[in-house]
């Protein structure tokens, strides 16, 4: 059975960290090796990863509204909602899309910037971007074990379950994981998998916010700002980053929105970190490099204002009528 990464932000932080805390000690998950670190792809948060955003700098319990009761009428709309996106997707044939977004990487932004953004040029600044991402992407911890609401295969039977939320798929790709070494003995073998289990256990009760909503919208932010040429393609495959959630049975739309305000959130406290500001700097123009852009971007401006169109326009006509001028103005 084929393993997703990055199913949420929660839980492979919670994995990683207890491989490095007491958990080893007592005889459960290895420590990490010295000097490892994840393939690209897998989530960096944590001691050994970049530590730009702390989740305390946010009050995101305040911050997001409560998730709908679970007896109420925007819950049933929500379970609605999701059924209907399975539909959709099955009929216009983006559930394998949507399957694939379950990995957490800014990679999944290549179909708007092109094969380039998988390159090896652009590997380590997309490692970095990444990284960086799932770091500010924490901001949404602290609500999902506030609310622990239900994912909507927990609310409903009728949602399938795809892709990092199958039944008996892993929280983590295991290549996000060092290598274990066997255990010592059956009781240690034991406690291993009893971990592995109450964190599956505790996938069902996370839905809101969406961590992947969250890292997407933050992932989106930054490429926007390496190649604001994009910014509207970037911003709308976010959007649909988002939406891939729904698809797979993951979560509700109102937890892809609760993520889209919280990975807004995070991506501001992110880039005003002084030191990520210096690092990102660099990164920036490597990723302008490897995409082939020249090395400043150009610089956009907004549409041509309204009231700027050609006179013998119907909107030029509107927008006099709109201040004032026109055939229907008072004297």
């Amino acid at each position: 059975m084929k393993k997703y990464c990055c199913q949420g932000v929660i839980i492979a932080a919670t994995l990683l960290c207890l491989m490095r805390t007491g958990f080893a000690a007592q005889g459960g998950l290895p420590p990490l090796p010295p000097g490892w670190v994840p393939p690209a792809g897998c989530p960096t948060l944590g001691p050994s990863g970049p530590a730009y955003v702390l989740p305390t700098q946010v009050d995101a319990v305040a911050m997001l509204p409560p998730p709908p009761a679970a007896d109420s009428a925007q819950q049933r709309s929500d379970i609605e909602a999701v059924l209907q996106a399975q539909r959709n997707a099955k009929l216009v044939g983006t559930t394998a899309r949507a399957v694939a977004d379950a990995e957490g990487t800014c990679t999944r932004f290549s179909d708007v910037l092109g094969e380039e953004l998988k390159s090896p040029a652009a590997e380590a600044a997309l490692r970095f971007l990444s990284g960086a991402a799932g770091n500010a992407a924490a901001v949404a911890n602290a609500p999902k074990t506030y609310w622990k609401r239900p994912r909507p295969y927990m609310a409903s039977s009728a949602v399938e379950r795809m892709a990092d939320v199958m039944p008996g798929a892993l929280p983590v790709d295991p290549k996000c994981l060092p290598p274990e070494p066997p255990p010592r003995d059956e009781a240690e073998a034991a406690r291993r998998q009893a971990e592995k289990d109450r964190l599956q256990r505790e996938r069902d009760y996370t839905s809101y916010p969406s961590g992947h909503a969250t890292f997407g919208t933050i992932c989106a932010i930054l490429l926007a700002d390496v190649v604001p040429e994009k910014r509207a393609e970037l911003f709308a495959r976010a959007r649909q980053y988002g939406e891939s959630r729904m698809i797979v049975g993951a979560h509700f739309p109102s937890d892809v929105e609760a993520g889209r305000v919280a990975g807004t959130v995070g991506a501001a406290l992110l880039m005003q970190n002084p030191v990520f500001q210096r690092q990102w700097a660099e990164r920036r123009l490597e990723l302008r490099a490897a995409l082939k852009l020249p090395a400043k971007p150009p610089a956009l401006e907004p549409e041509p204002d309204f009231f700027k169109r050609p006179a013998n326009s119907d909107g030029a006509q509107r927008g006099q009528d709109r201040r004032g001028g026109g055939p229907n103005a008072a004297p």
